[in-house]
């Protein structure tokens, strides 16, 4: 969402935006919007209390909900592992779909709304999908659902909840569904802690040590984050009879292994290694054993063809956000 607001404001030098989140800004995130002065508002607040909802602006034109809470694992400064859906259930369900609701009631009652973006995840598909081990096809936007993780359960949830919404109220709502994004601002915080792949080699070209993996061969579909903040300004701003479709999948279109990645990466760094480790001494834990369903490519025809939106070839965004590393994570 950092990305998207920079985008916004950058595309639009009229434009203004109020940022809603749970945590303060801090000094990364400062540093990241000081360019836009008072044109970026900041409202520290629970997307669950309606009172949060009341301290916004009530001329807004274009709504994007991203506010969530991720399920993974952690590990603290003492070194305990933790399971948040496992200590605190209630904590991310209420937040991802009450969350919701009151970022759609805030929506419903603006009298010059143009656009709601809902944004969701490709965590609502399902882990595996036997018909495409011998015959890879990207995932598309209809079908293939299986949300499994109380994260997942909750943004599907919240997808149906616009999508009465819309019904209900004649609410001009889409959703997108993200596949694994990566970029400026990337960081594990209070209430996202996920590190995909490009991040960690992105890190390691930087700290200029090799990629540490527990396997090669895992894939994944990623996206650089300012392409989605480009495919979520173009649908906002879109016509309404350009849009076709309810929800678009945001992505790069196609999977590739952490040694595809690697490779991509080291046509213009020189010298960098990939290494296979053991669990204990690899940053990328992820299985090679997962390349269907959600793992692996998602459709990007629809966001083609309605927005005429299209990603940048990942050795250029690799390449973007390893200069933003150096330059602003030295």
């Amino acid at each position: 969402m950092a990305n998207f607001v920079h985008h916004w404001l950058t595309q639009d030098p009229d434009a203004q935006a109020t940022v809603v989140d749970a945590a303060p800004m801090d000094e990364a995130a400062r540093r990241f919007f000081a360019p836009f002065g008072d044109r970026m508002r900041f409202v520290q607040g629970d997307v669950v209390s309606p009172a949060t909802w009341q301290q916004l602006p009530s001329s807004t034109a274009f709504v994007v909900h991203g506010a969530a809470v991720t399920s993974r694992s952690i590990m603290d400064k003492q070194g305990k592992h933790h399971i948040p859906a496992k200590e605190n259930p209630s904590r991310g369900l209420e937040i991802n779909i009450l969350g919701t609701v009151q970022a759609l009631l805030y929506a419903r009652d603006l009298p010059a709304l143009e656009r709601f973006v809902y944004v969701s995840t490709g965590s609502v598909y399902v882990e595996a999908v036997e018909a495409q081990e011998s015959n890879p096809f990207p995932l598309p936007e209809d079908g293939y659902i299986g949300p499994h993780l109380f994260y997942d359960i909750g943004k599907y949830s919240s997808e149906l909840v616009v999508k009465r919404f819309v019904e209900l109220f004649a609410l001009p709502a889409s959703t997108v569904r993200l596949s694994s994004v990566f970029g400026p601002m990337d960081r594990v915080t209070a209430v996202r802690n996920v590190r995909h792949v490009p991040n960690h080699i992105a890190h390691a070209v930087v700290s200029g040590r090799p990629v540490r993996a527990v396997s090669a061969d895992a894939v994944g579909d990623y996206i650089y984050a300012p392409d989605v903040a480009d495919a979520i300004r173009r649908l906002l701003l879109a016509s309404p009879a350009s849009l076709r479709h309810d929800t678009y999948n945001v992505a790069f279109g196609k999977a590739l292994t952490v040694r595809d990645l690697v490779t991509l990466v080291a046509r213009s760094v020189p010298g960098l290694r990939l290494e296979v480790a053991p669990p204990e001494a690899a940053e990328i834990k992820d299985d090679g054993m997962r390349r269907t369903g959600r793992w692996g490519a998602y459709d990007i025809s629809r966001a083609e063809r309605d927005l005429g939106w299209k990603p940048r070839p990942l050795e250029q965004a690799m390449a973007d956000y390893i200069a933003w590393l150096r330059a602003n994570e030295p």
